[in-house]
């Protein structure tokens, strides 16, 4: 006889806070899964909790009770007593898969810095624990490799969109801020003569040069070390310019200085394209965008998510003579702002 599951009952207040009291289990129950090296284990063929503890060096106890709340999360399948990997885990969770996207929350970063969160509320200021070069030297290698695997499937539905079925090939792209380039590979492979210019700071160039040769795409690409907000653009050169989750870094004055910037170095007809994080325009959710603008607190001296409404305001005060939303499929539509044809 089946044992149902209890039919869902209205929530009080009070068991909504209780909820919120335990909303960091899941964070630490996958970070720690990370830590010990539970999906390479499973991986490397252990699959009983006995063989998973005695491989990762932990208690058969606590391993199945975190086997256990992995398979709640959907980080794992039981089967006949036994766990088995998802297709996403395998992919993304496992250390030594190419496409690992653990690293950033192994490094215990965030963890870190939200336990500061009432001192950033307070002073209005950035919480950092480490001098900026040390924090961006161990830092920026992981975020690149995580949004490289995070933003590879977008990217290409971009590219797509930008460069539909029979356009014209040859565009001239600037990627600022590139990281590990993905926006820019995209269009790179599906425009098979664009020419990329590459901008980002020196320490950071050196991934996005690795990240571009395993394209096979280092012939095609120029790279400039320059930090963005003193980079000189040449005028009316390229024909798409990218921001891949640069804005959320920056105040609203320097996000309005370097849309203006951009417009200048487009060439006419030539369109910049803004991948961020976009919350509502009374700001009133979703909740990842407004969870991010936090982060922002935390991590940069006048970063925020901005709105839609704020982006065309920008946009077109720096005369850009259309600003429109293209669907990427992800948790924010990215916005293409088009400079008037001469």
């Amino acid at each position: 006889m089946s044992n149902p599951s209890p039919a869902p009952q209205p929530r009080s207040g009070t068991q909504r806070i209780m909820e919120i009291s335990f909303s960091l289990a899941p964070y630490r129950i996958l970070v720690t899964a990370l830590e010990l090296g539970v999906f390479s284990a499973i991986a490397n063929g252990k699959h009983s909790a006995a063989d998973i503890a005695a491989a990762v060096g932990a208690s058969q106890r606590g391993s199945s009770m975190l086997l256990d709340a992995l398979v709640a999360f959907e980080f794992l399948e039981k089967q006949d007593g036994g766990y088995e990997l998802t297709a996403d885990s395998a992919r993304y969770l496992v250390r030594e898969s190419a496409d690992y996207a653990g690293a950033l929350l192994e490094s215990g970063t965030q963890w870190e810095a939200w336990g500061h969160l009432a001192e950033s509320v307070r002073s209005g200021k950035p919480w950092r624990s480490r001098s900026d070069t040390e924090n961006a030297q161990q830092f920026f290698p992981m975020l690149i490799r995580t949004l490289h695997v995070t933003n590879r499937d977008l990217s290409h539905r971009l590219a797509a969109a930008l460069v539909p079925h029979g356009a014209r090939h040859g565009l001239r792209v600037l990627d600022i801020g590139c990281g590990s380039a993905v926006w820019s590979i995209a269009i790179a492979k599906i425009d098979p003569e664009a020419r990329v210019t590459a901008l980002d700071l020196p320490m950071v160039l050196e991934s996005t040069r690795q990240f571009a040769a395993r394209e096979n795409l280092l012939d095609r690409y120029e790279f400039l070390p320059r930090d963005m907000h003193a980079a000189d653009f040449p005028p009316s050169r390229y024909d798409v310019a990218l921001l891949g989750s640069i804005v959320h870094m920056e105040s609203p004055k320097q996000a309005r200085d370097l849309f203006r910037r951009i417009h200048d170095a487009l060439a006419g007809g030539g369109r910049l394209v803004i991948i961020d994080l976009i919350p509502m325009n009374d700001r009133t959710g979703p909740p990842l965008q407004m969870v991010f603008a936090l982060n922002m607190l935390l991590n940069t001296d006048e970063g925020d998510t901005y709105t839609l409404a704020e982006y065309q305001s920008w946009l077109r005060d720096a005369g850009f003579a259309r600003v429109e939303t293209l669907e990427i499929g992800s948790h924010s539509p990215a916005i293409v702002a088009t400079k008037v044809l001469p």
